[in-house]
């Protein structure tokens, strides 16, 4: 009998494509964009104007001859950015009238679809996140384009300067220091042999050969790298396939905090979710007797709040 109120949530199904999902050291979207519950769909944050107290005497906490106490800090508060949180997904069919499903393999052919649009929801989350951290215009003013000796792949470039130039930015701009790398697999693979960083581990880290996650993070200043190793089709369909990593030939320098608060952004990027939604909710519905669909939710947004802790490199290999 067909289901006439609409969608309900499986929870085993759900449970059963999270066995099957893509591996974290794939995709990392949700990794690089720590979540915060905000309570409401639409809400605004505030940025203290520069977060950085006046200089001008009076205006800190130094009290003058006479005073009670001491002045306020001169300080400007802005209101004019914040979150629009959507309800993202896909969704597939099942015909119960298909020789698969008139077979007796209904259930199995509901797991391998779910399993399908498990996957393919994770490329397009993705690829939503790294249009937004490997954006130019995201980083406007703190953003380079390496090119010919100076990229990453060329053994004349010095990956540990450049490193040195993001840090420098971002305390400049912010007060705070980056603790992430974010690259791809083939960034990775160059920086993992680059000479100036095998020389770094041999001298260090006391070995030689290729230089691990650890070496990479220690030699450019920051806690961790993180690789977004995820392949796509970039083909139209019909079309012979066209894989390519995900996310591009950048590295972006930024700081990440796991548990940035709601109204007051720390982290450079940030994934905004509605509070009591659950990421990647399978939901099932028959609309007719003949019909199954299974949809696979997110009620979240993907955004970079505070650009001033982040310095992007683009065309890095």
């Amino acid at each position: 009998m067909a289901n006439v109120h609409g969608f309900v949530q499986d929870i085993m199904l759900q449970k059963y494509t999270r066995l099957l999902a893509p591996t974290l050291e794939s995709f990392i979207a949700d990794r690089v964009f720590p979540a915060t519950d905000v309570p409401t769909k639409t809400g605004r944050y505030y940025d203290v104007a520069g977060g950085f107290a006046s200089q001008s005497p009076g205006h800190g906490m130094v009290m003058a001859d006479g005073q009670a106490s001491p002045l306020l800090v001169s300080t400007t508060i802005n209101k004019v950015q914040g979150w629009e949180v959507e309800l993202n997904g896909l969704g597939c069919q099942i015909s119960k009238s298909s020789a698969e499903y008139a077979s007796g393999n209904g259930l199995d052919l509901r797991k391998a679809k779910a399993a399908i649009l498990a996957r393919e929801t994770a490329i397009i989350r993705e690829r939503q996140a790294a249009a937004i951290a490997f954006s130019p215009v995201v980083f406007a003013g703190a953003t380079a384009a390496l090119a010919g000796p100076s990229q990453w792949s060329n053994a004349a470039s010095d990956p540990i300067a450049d490193a040195q130039t993001a840090r420098t930015s971002i305390m400049t701009r912010s007060g705070e220091g980056p603790t992430t790398l974010i690259v791809n697999h083939l960034v990775y693979a160059a920086l993992r042999q680059h000479p100036l960083l095998v020389e770094f581990s041999s001298r260090v880290r006391h070995s030689s050969g290729l230089v691990s996650y650890d070496d990479i993070a220690a030699a450019l200043d920051v806690d961790e790298i993180i690789v977004g190793s995820a392949v796509g089709n970039t083909a139209v369909e019909g079309q012979p396939a066209a894989n390519a990593f995900i996310w591009g030939n950048g590295a972006l320098f930024c700081r990440l905090r796991q548990s940035p608060a709601p109204m007051t952004p720390q982290s450079c990027l940030q994934r905004w979710r509605f509070q009591g939604s659950t990421d990647g909710a399978i939901r099932r519905w028959e609309p007719t007797p003949y019909v199954e669909e299974i949809d696979m939710l997110w009620n979240d947004q993907f955004s970079a709040p505070t650009p001033a802790l982040g310095y992007l490199y683009t065309t890095v290999v």
